[in-house]
């Protein structure tokens, strides 16, 4: 009996350890804090990656009467350069969740994209027109260059992201080219109702290192009408990954009723030998909604690994989660939930090296948040990175070999300021 008893209590022994030796420990995030050459009060923050590990960082400062300054710095290595002054102008809009942004065209000038009010249409406070200008040394001076949406057409144009395109530069956007407003007359000649007809689009641009446009064309004519774009380079092509709103087949763009209720999931497109690829689903949430979230995905991309990150209110459950792709967006796992309760969304990542894995980031609570997570479904432990501006979108994050260089806005004791740090596992 006693042999029986020791080599029952081996045996369980041994169960013990294999088990506890196959857990994995959760991945705590290293936060290492770094300065940034952004005055207090500053807001909408974008990072872009440049040449040789560099990045650019913008963002917009308040003017004393009215408008915005976008200003703009070249990070390298543990240094920054001196800061740059891309416009100034009482025109300049400003949307928490619409980044504008600088990102360096092949060759090593510098193109920067924003948005200044569209005067023309007094029937839409949201009407805006896309600005750009290059710089050829390194940020000093800037020469402005034609609209992207040369096609005369007020309304919104917002929502830019940027990625390199060989030897191009792309840039998407939404773009209000289907869109109308109409004024109901009743007999008596007065107005008494408004309305606007036609479709948000996802529109696409290129541009050679000379700042040239050489492309123009929609990715796809019917989307969310407000909701950021992402953007990534895939060993594949380009990806990029948009809020959709799923339309009846047969319906053209300017019969579409932006107040009507539909499906609003996550898509992705591919730019593969020159041409987008079908639009195509990442997950069916099957979120049904009548307006726009103003809450858009988040992409990242290396080699055939793809990842999209994304806020959806499907179920009465808002909340963020992750999906991973081995074969550059053609199919992704199933969708792995990060956030920690009823999440805010206006989310980021980065892939974490070369493992299969990234670094997601949210709005929760009021707070920034961060979070290890691998493809295979293994969850570090969230950590806030401060208070939070409502609504603010979270800018692109940078993958680097020493971890990811994340930048956000940060609300304390009601000043805004831009928030740098780096996090590794």
């Amino acid at each position: 009996m006693t042999t029986y008893l020791a080599i029952r209590a081996v045996a369980i022994a041994t169960v013990l350890f294999i088990t506890l030796s196959c857990q994995r420990p959760t991945t705590h995030l290293r936060v290492e804090r770094i300065d940034v050459p952004v005055p207090v009060g500053s807001m909408v923050p974008q990072m872009n990656a440049a040449a040789n590990g560099a990045v650019l960082l913008s963002w917009l400062e308040p003017r004393r009467d009215k408008g915005y300054r976008f200003r703009a710095a070249l990070r390298r290595g543990s240094h920054w350069d001196n800061t740059t002054t891309v416009d100034d102008s009482p025109d300049i809009m400003m949307f928490s969740a619409d980044l504008p942004g600088v990102a360096q065209l092949p060759g090593g000038s510098l193109l920067a994209y924003w948005e200044r009010a569209d005067r023309r249409d007094k029937d839409d406070p949201y009407a805006t027109a896309i600005q750009l200008s290059r710089s050829v040394d390194n940020g000093r001076t800037w020469t402005s260059l034609p609209s992207p949406h040369g096609d005369g057409a007020s309304g919104e144009h917002s929502f830019v992201s940027a990625f390199s395109s060989g030897p191009e530069l792309g840039l998407v956007w939404l773009d209000a080219q289907k869109q109308h407003h109409v004024h109901t007359l009743p007999s008596g000649g007065r107005p008494t109702n408004d309305e606007w007809l036609g479709a948000i689009g996802l529109r696409y641009a290129s541009f050679r290192p000379d700042g040239q446009q050489v492309a123009d064309t929609f990715i796809d004519p019917i989307t969310c009408e407000c909701c950021p774009t992402s953007a990534a380079v895939s060993a594949r092509g380009p990806v990029v990954v948009y809020r959709n709103r799923v339309a009846p087949p047969g319906v053209r763009p300017q019969d579409i009723r932006p107040e009507a209720a539909t499906v609003r999931d996550i898509y992705l497109a591919r730019l593969e030998e020159g041409h987008w690829t079908e639009p195509r689903r990442v997950y069916p949430d099957n979120w049904v909604f009548n307006g726009c979230p103003d809450n858009g995905p988040a992409v990242d991309a290396a080699g055939k690994r793809v990842a999209v990150a994304w806020w959806t209110g499907a179920s009465n459950q808002p909340h963020v989660s992750v999906a991973f792709s081995n074969d550059a967006g053609d199919t992704f796992g199933t969708p792995i939930r990060v956030s920690r309760k009823a999440a805010e969304g206006q989310v980021t990542l980065a892939l974490v090296g070369d493992s299969q894995a990234a670094i997601v980031g949210w709005l929760e609570g009021q707070e920034t948040w961060v979070r290890f997570v691998s493809a295979d479904g293994q969850l570090g432990t969230a950590t806030s990175l401060g208070p939070a501006p409502h609504h603010a979108r979270l800018p692109k994050w940078v993958s680097g070999r020493d971890g990811v260089l994340a930048v956000w806005s940060q609300q304390r004791d009601g000043k805004r300021s831009v928030q740098m740090a780096r996090l590794t596992p």
